[in-house]
């Protein structure tokens, strides 16, 4: 059996129109990112979802909540779904975290090549174990469950990690705003993840 999932980012915090560096700090949404979250409630009604699976973080989860709601679905939480954690680079400026830590380092961390897995802020995780954490929610819920449109809300980093492990190695980085949607096909013949470079546009039904 196919499976599709529909991953998107949360709304917008004040950390995010700040650009500091988030990841396991538990930053709610503003006003603005409330807003967001609801007019992609509205966009996904025309898309026929199973389940939603959040991640644990407050902006993660009341974006999830909010799609859920809407959409009349049931939501469960996962917390391996959450961003990659940024160890001591949290909390700051993402300028101010490459002036400290070096630009190389964050060239790495963005290049998305399988040379440069092992890279991350101290104190934080590698774009490798993030990638593993959230791709065994996947494998999880294709494993133990007969959902076959499935929800995932969760973290800029964590979607574009997740959509670059299945795209071409050198492939051009993918956009992540606020609120964007992606999809991710899983072919039951195969099995293998498919996956949609361009954020999925769907209109309101």
């Amino acid at each position: 059996m196919n499976r599709v999932f529909y991953i998107f980012r949360h709304g917008e915090t004040d950390w995010n129109k700040e650009r500091r560096c988030q990841g396991h700090t538990n930053i709610p949404l503003n006003e603005n990112g409330k807003a967001q979250a609801m007019n992609l409630a509205e966009r996904m009604l025309s898309i026929p979802l199973d389940i939603i699976v959040s991640s644990d973080l407050e902006r993660a989860l009341v974006t999830g909540t909010t799609v859920a709601t809407k959409k009349d679905v049931p939501l469960i939480v996962d917390q391996r779904l959450r961003e990659m954690s940024y160890g001591e680079a949290e909390g700051m400026l993402f300028e101010d975290a490459i002036t400290c830590f070096g630009p190389e380092l964050w060239q790495k961390l963005m290049s998305y090549k399988a040379e440069h897995d092992h890279v991350g802020f101290p104190g934080g995780e590698t774009r490798k174990i993030s990638r593993e954490r959230f791709i065994a929610v996947l494998e999880h819920i294709i494993a133990t469950t007969d959902h076959k449109i499935i929800g995932i809300s969760t973290h800029g980093g964590a979607l574009r990690n997740a959509i670059h492990s299945f795209l071409p190695e050198g492939h051009p980085m993918i956009v992540i705003p606020n609120c964007v949607l992606y999809k991710l096909e899983y072919d039951s013949m195969t099995k293998k993840f498919i996956a949609d470079p361009n954020p999925y546009e769907c209109t309101v039904a």
